[in-house]
């Protein structure tokens, strides 16, 4: 697959500024390196603008919990930010889309693309992995061979596996 025809989010070399039109600001960060970045946004909110921060060390059930009640309370000019790993942002990403943010209310900024989740269609479970994309990772869920594919699902926040060995199962 060419780098023209893909889904694999090419992320911004720039961090993004605060949005100085956004009327709330919803500012979460995973682990050390997005805590940072956190630090520099929550500094640069224009005085009296409602902010929320969290930072967490992953995109978990809780963390992600509190993204959605943060996003169920949004109103109009709401804007969200998220930095840290990949995984993680776009697992938080997928929720916010799945609740009905726009893209253009959400800046991110990604501190390392070494883990992935990769979403299997056979159990529809999701497995973390470094593997790179085009790796073969067995899946979590149902034990298969998964091809690492180079499509990045924006519902589900994961590359796309599919068996590896398709074509050989009788």
């Amino acid at each position: 697959m060419g780098a023209l025809h893909t889904s694999v989010p090419r992320w911004p070399a720039e961090i993004p500024a605060v949005d100085p039109a956004g009327r709330a600001v919803a500012l979460l960060a995973f682990g050390a390196a997005g805590k940072r970045l956190l630090t520099a946004w929550r500094a640069a909110v224009p005085e009296r603008t409602p902010v929320w921060s969290h930072v967490v060390d992953r995109a978990d059930d809780d963390s992600l919990g509190l993204l959605a009640r943060q996003v169920a309370e949004a109103r109009v000019g709401w804007r969200l930010m998220l930095a840290g790993p990949e995984v993680d942002v776009l697992a938080a990403r997928s929720v916010a889309i799945g609740l009905g943010v726009l893209d253009a209310e959400i800046r991110m900024v990604v501190t390392g693309a070494a883990r992935k989740r990769v979403f299997c269609p056979h159990c529809r479970g999701t497995t973390e992995t470094a593997a790179p994309v085009a790796a073969e990772v067995p899946c979590a869920g149902c034990g298969r061979r998964l091809h690492v594919y180079g499509h990045v699902s924006r519902r589900l926040g994961a590359y796309l596996g599919f068996m590896a060995d398709a074509e050989e199962v009788a």
